[in-house]
């Protein structure tokens, strides 16, 4: 019986060394030989030394406030053709934000139009930088494209806007729509449209010297060639546009300051400058003759085409008085056939009524298509 015992409790001593052994660590076995060393790496270029201060002068909240305030306070922001035009395919590439951005980029915008429009915004005319290289290259403040821009749209005119900085952005939109009237209907001009003209956006075509229209006229003050005006070769929309504001906008209103005008025009005002009283007179005058020019009345047939309307006699035209009119405070275009002549007098009109500088963009040339349109329907 004792010898049973003494068995027991050897048994139990050794389940408790085995026990022990399992749950202690390991004995550290012998390191193996180190292994063959790698090949090395090839030696990278040096870099540039760069600074955070060079991205934070532009990026920093308290430079981009000033500049969305201005921004949010513009037509480029609150204009109602952003939502009213933007969706359709053939106004998107510069009435949505969205399809400039595909213009700019693919050469078209959606041909299916946008389920939803958004005023231009920032990056809309802003993209990604061309090169950090600010130094060398100067800053392209990351500009969506500085490419040269084809006039488009016209069929009697082929012309490309090249300003050679960012003012080329502006071209794309800022340019008009349609050509010139030319004679169709027995040397006259048929008008079948409500928004016929140079459209909304003729300002490069001005700056130009471009897209007057003067072929029936018996000139009495010269036409000024292309590109000559000061304002174009001395300048452009950045310069005039975007520069000597000190608000902190960096000209985000797109409201020209004034104060880089004293560098060509010493002495005088802005005030003075901005507005030419006796070509704005001109110009109202030459409005009130279009307003009372006689045109005949037009309807289309089943199949779309415009036709002249007569009297029950069939010889009597009827009349249609106002080839431009006034209403709430804007002018628009009357539908009808009118004489050559009247229709390129308008044309000028308009063409100056939608540049919105007044003439200032290029007032030789504006003065000298109002002047011999006035003349040429006065005489």
């Amino acid at each position: 019986m004792k010898n049973l015992k003494l068995l027991g409790y050897l048994m139990v001593f050794a389940s408790a060394l085995l026990c022990v052994q399992c749950t202690s660590d390991p004995i550290p076995g012998k390191d193996g030989a180190d292994g063959i060393p790698g090949i090395d790496g090839i030696d990278g270029v040096d870099g540039v030394d760069g600074s955070a201060a060079s991205c934070i002068a532009c990026h920093s909240n308290e430079k981009r406030e000033p500049i969305y305030e201005a921004w949010s306070t513009t037509k480029h922001a609150t204009g109602f053709t952003w939502g009213f035009f933007g969706t359709r395919a053939s106004c998107a590439e510069c009435h949505n934000n969205e399809g400039f951005i595909e213009f700019i980029e693919t050469g078209e915008s959606n041909p299916d139009g946008y389920s939803v429009s958004n005023p231009l915004n920032c990056n809309g005319c802003h993209s990604t930088h061309r090169s950090f290289d600010f130094e060398t290259d100067g800053n392209d403040y990351a500009v969506r494209t500085l490419e040269e821009v084809p006039l488009r749209n016209l069929e009697n005119i082929d012309y490309t806007i090249d300003y050679g900085n960012a003012s080329n952005t502006c071209a794309n939109c800022h340019q008009p729509r349609s050509d010139a009237p030319t004679g169709d209907m027995d040397g006259k001009y048929l008008q079948t449209s409500s928004h016929w003209g140079p459209h909304h956006g003729p300002q490069t075509a001005l700056l130009e010297g471009l897209l007057g229209a003067y072929s029936t006229f018996t000139l009495v003050e010269a036409i000024p060639p292309v590109q000559v005006a000061a304002h174009r070769q001395g300048s452009s929309c950045i310069e005039c546009h975007m520069g000597g504001t000190t608000d902190g906008s960096d000209g985000h209103t797109w409201t020209p300051a004034g104060n880089n005008c004293a560098t060509c025009h010493p002495g005088s005002s802005f005030e003075e400058l901005k507005v030419m009283d006796d070509l704005i007179a001109d110009w109202e005058t030459l409005g009130g003759i279009l307003e009372t020019v006689v045109g005949q009345e037009v309807a289309q047939d089943s199949l779309g085409e415009y036709y002249p309307v007569f009297e029950a006699d069939g010889v009597t035209p009827v009349p249609v008085v106002g080839i431009v009119h006034l209403e709430d405070g804007e002018w628009h275009p009357q539908v009808g056939l009118f004489d050559l002549k009247d229709a390129e007098a308008a044309w000028n009109f308009l063409f100056f009524y939608e540049d919105k500088s007044g003439g200032v963009h290029n007032p030789d040339y504006a003065r000298s298509i109002i002047t011999n349109s006035l003349a040429a329907l006065q005489n």
